[in-house]
């Protein structure tokens, strides 16, 4: 047994509490469900009594994520809904993400469990490795306590969907360059217990409408940039709701013949949100990313990234006219589209 789990283990069952909240990050994916949702599992083979809440914040906006808590059935609570959340639970977990991004300072949290780049003081314990998926790590866990997956219980069904999915989503089918061995051990495992039915109706979700409305703005010339296999286009401003069709539309242009890279962007709420997707070998997203836009607002892995920009006095609300609107989303859309090319051609 690692140290961590270790000193987990005993601090949940010496505190003979109950109420805990397992704190995923903002817009939670599959990794960060499936890994709460696993996490639960553990928690109860060492006390029965314990009642686990999946708390996050924002929105749950991408098809694919709707599909998998709806097929599913996995209960998850908006931080938003909860009145008096520091005094709520006796015990706090973060995973997939760390305190100091989705708990405020004065909550103590037990325990950290992330695969990412970083590290907290904010935490009692923590488990953060560089893997694949946190849901690795969770299926780990329980392979340490022993605890097997029954063929004929429905529950284990979708413990084990969930936490291949994890797995699946945030190694690219295995394929991302923090691809462990232990990821491989663990998806090979899952596999075999998962429901089927299930998987395969979250592997096809259905695409919604607006991903096609979205998408034809990047067959606007004003809107788009593309040289030396490098494409950025911006499909202006959007809900929070659907801020999920970025990462789409960026995935799909950077498998056009001729690209390499592709930035995708609009405005959501406050910010300007970018998604980066590349097929490009040498390039590294999470350095691309943090030289354009800021380390502070910047994150990525091989092929992937993602950066969300305040617009400061910028933003527009309620009370901003139409005309003004257009203008900040003509100049936010001159100056990204600018700044990227700038950069990517070696100029710093």
């Amino acid at each position: 047994m690692c140290k961590s789990l270790e000193k987990f283990k005993e601090a949940i069952i010496s505190s003979k509490k109950e109420r805990v909240a397992i704190v995923m990050h903002e817009n939670p994916d599959p990794d960060s469900i499936g890994s709460a949702v696993g996490l639960e599992r553990v928690l109860q083979s060492w006390n029965p009594d314990i009642r686990c809440t999946f708390v996050y914040s924002g929105e749950i906006s991408h098809a694919q994520n709707k599909t998998m808590v709806n097929v599913l059935n996995i209960p998850l609570t908006d931080i938003d809904e909860i009145e008096n959340f520091k005094d709520e639970f006796d015990i706090y977990i973060t995973v997939d993400v760390l305190p100091d991004r989705c708990l405020d300072k004065d909550i103590e949290c037990l325990m950290a469990i992330d695969h990412h780049r970083a590290d907290t003081k904010r935490a009692t314990i923590t488990d953060i490795r560089p893997v694949g998926a946190t849901s690795s790590i969770i299926w780990e866990y329980m392979q340490t306590e022993g605890i097997q997956f029954k063929k004929s219980d429905e529950k284990d069904a979708v413990i084990a969907t969930a936490l291949l999915m994890g797995i699946k989503t945030d190694t690219s089918d295995l394929v991302t360059d923090n691809l462990t061995d232990l990821d491989f051990r663990a998806y090979r495992d899952l596999l075999e217990h998962v429901n089927q039915r299930h998987l395969s109706a979250i592997i096809s979700y259905p695409i919604p409408p607006h991903f096609f409305e979205l998408r034809s703005n990047l067959d606007q010339e004003e809107n788009i940039k593309s040289d030396g296999g490098v494409f950025v286009g911006g499909v202006g401003y959007i809900s929070q709701s659907k801020r999920d069709v970025l990462p789409a539309l960026a995935e799909e242009r950077a498998r056009v013949e001729g690209i390499d890279t592709a930035f995708v962007f609009g405005i959501v709420g406050d910010n300007i949100e970018v998604s980066v997707r590349s097929v490009g070998l040498s390039v590294d997203v999470n350095a691309l990313c943090q030289s354009i836009f800021g380390k502070q607002y910047s994150g990525g892995k091989m092929g992937a990234g993602a950066s969300k920009i305040p617009l400061g006095f910028m933003a527009p609300d309620s009370n901003t006219p139409p005309d003004v609107r257009d203008k900040i989303w003509v100049a936010v859309k001159s100056r990204i589209i600018d700044k990227i090319f700038h950069i990517v051609k070696g100029n710093e």
